[in-house]
């Protein structure tokens, strides 16, 4: 058996894992009939980009802003983007 490996950049690593759970069968379930909750965050923005994708409702979306927190080095400068509200979807509709 071959041993491969892959490497992949941070955010290539954070699409995959984004696809991955929005093809996942239990969040299929609760979209078609529950509510979903993606909470903030740099991973998980990724994430909400996807899901809102597969529910054909990812126009106004923006990872920009989708931050809890964020850890810069000293003296660099904060990110002007606006903070995003948490993404909530009901039986498979986005509710801005």
């Amino acid at each position: 058996m071959a041993l491969k490996q892959f490497v992949l950049t941070p955010a290539a690593g954070k699409r995959l894992i984004a696809r991955a759970l929005a093809r996942h069968p239990a969040v299929q379930t609760v979209l078609a009939k529950g509510t979903l909750v993606i909470v903030a965050g740099s991973t998980n923005g990724y994430v909400a980009e996807e899901v809102l994708r597969a529910v054909h409702q990812a126009e106004g979306f923006s990872r920009a802003g989708f931050l809890r927190g964020a850890v810069r080095p000293p003296g660099a400068p904060a990110e002007a983007a606006p903070a995003t509200a948490d993404v909530v979807i009901t039986d498979g509709q986005w509710q801005t």
